[in-house]
């Protein structure tokens, strides 16, 4: 079995893959990744219950958006597992470009949404990340990353309304029965999920736009199942698109070594 890890900056999310398909997942918050002593109980216990045995996982790949974690990340698998885990970067060798600024400054779940996004798509294709940033990861038709866009994810800009004006309740992050909200939540609901939605097809024009192409659109990240039944403009939902990229990395680099 293979264990792939992504370390975003509120959850981090577990991928057991049995024959190069996902087998289980799991999530823990990655707060609990940054205690040495938490994070391995907690991952060997959530492995427990799954009826996974240690021994069984051969081979681990990382992804982390979280710096103060890779060190831990690193070892508490090494030491579980006895294998040497790929912490993936733009370092990390790869059979795209990175054809951007600073290759350096790309976000290791990017790099991983684009070589899953491309590999089962193919290109142009734009991946929207609806995680606690709202990511748009742009990838040329040979496959190459060539850019995008960074916004604020949904629930950031929604806690911002919740913390800054000091009437107005925490309400569900979910749509309202109508657009016209006949009551404070249903208002707040729509201005936060209708505007997100709105941001996010406005921002697929531009990109197509500046493209002169029809890209695909690829939905993933927590707010993608939410996202994703109310607009025509994405093609495909992916939920586990990062954890499909680590292990597509971490066979073609274990190739190439």
């Amino acid at each position: 079995m293979f264990l792939a890890i992504d370390t975003g900056n509120t959850h981090t999310s577990f991928g057991i893959f049995k024959e190069e398909k996902i087998y289980t997942t799991f999530r823990l918050a990655t707060n609990y990744i940054l205690d040495e002593k938490i994070f391995t109980e907690l991952l060997t216990d959530s492995l427990s219950s799954l009826n996974i045995a240690l021994r069984e996982i051969k081979n681990v790949g990382l992804s982390s958006v979280v710096p103060r974690a890779d060190k831990n990340l690193v070892e508490v698998t090494k030491r579980i597992f006895n294998c040497e885990p790929l912490l993936i970067s733009p370092k990390t060798k790869l059979d795209f470009k990175l054809l951007v600024d600073n290759p350096d400054e790309v976000g290791a779940d990017r790099i991983c949404n684009v070589a899953a996004g491309f590999q089962k798509y193919g290109g142009p294709l734009v991946i929207i990340d609806f995680g606690t940033a709202t990511t748009y990861d742009v990838v040329s038709e040979k496959g190459d990353y060539i850019g995008g866009v960074i916004a604020p994810g949904v629930k950031t800009s929604a806690h911002a309304l919740f913390d800054l004006a000091a009437k107005l309740p925490e309400v569900n992050l979910s749509f309202p029965p109508h657009v016209i909200g006949t009551n404070t939540i249903h208002n707040m609901q729509s201005g936060i999920m209708y505007a997100a939605l709105d941001s996010m097809e406005g921002m697929i024009r531009r990109i197509s736009a500046e493209l002169g192409l029809k890209p695909k659109i690829i939905a993933t990240g927590g707010f993608s199942k939410t996202i994703f039944p109310y607009t025509k403009i994405i093609d495909a939902f992916e939920f586990d698109l990062v954890l499909e990229g680590i292990k597509i990395i971490f066979d073609k680099s274990s190739i190439n070594q």
